[in-house]
């Protein structure tokens, strides 16, 4: 079968290198000049297998109500005569709801688990190298509230066997000594 791979970040080659493995003849096209020359650059070039939560969450919608109406906002929907962007939006909404986020963050977390096993095994069969730490990633809970949320998912992620660690103001700044100043 012929495939086209729209995109050559860390997805689309992964996804590329497996149909190809399974004999497809695949072509990856890309707007970029080489394959993952603009990887990841919207998550800081951070692939974040410990943290994969779905965006549709609770208190989304009414976050995103807010960003419509900032300046600077990290939202934006133009087409509003469109119905098709009615309909995802209903979707959307739907799947803030705190029993479909619960089920959607435990479908995201698998996979995101899957995944980080999927690239060790391209990394060990191919030998593609590149500058990766895993280090984990730094959470700053700044009220007692945020705090309280890190324990309940630090248990989620736990039972997915995800080293979840919650940590006093002193451990923070040996993990991230940029915090000290703020």
């Amino acid at each position: 079968m012929k495939v086209i791979v729209l995109g050559g970040g860390v997805v689309g080659v992964t996804s590329a290198y497996y149909l190809a493995k399974e004999g497809h003849e695949v072509t990856v096209i890309d707007r970029g000049p080489a394959p993952a020359a603009e990887t990841s650059q919207g998550n800081a070039g951070m692939l974040c297998f410990g943290l994969a939560e779905p965006w549709a969450a609770p208190g989304v919608p009414w976050q995103a109500a807010r960003w419509l109406l900032a300046a600077q906002a990290p939202l934006r929907l133009t087409a509003w005569t469109d119905p098709a962007m009615w309909r995802w939006l209903r979707q959307a909404w739907a799947n803030c709801a705190p029993g479909r986020f619960a089920v959607n963050r435990e479908r995201l977390t698998r996979l995101a688990l899957y995944s980080r096993e999927r690239l060790k095994v391209v990394r060990a069969l191919t030998g593609i190298d590149y500058d990766g730490r895993q280090r984990g990633t730094v959470v700053v809970c700044r009220t007692a509230a945020d705090l309280v949320r890190a324990e309940e998912e630090g248990q989620f992620y736990r039972r997915h066997g995800i080293d979840f660690q919650v940590v006093d103001r002193t451990a923070c700044f040996g993990f991230e000594p940029g915090l000290a100043h703020s």
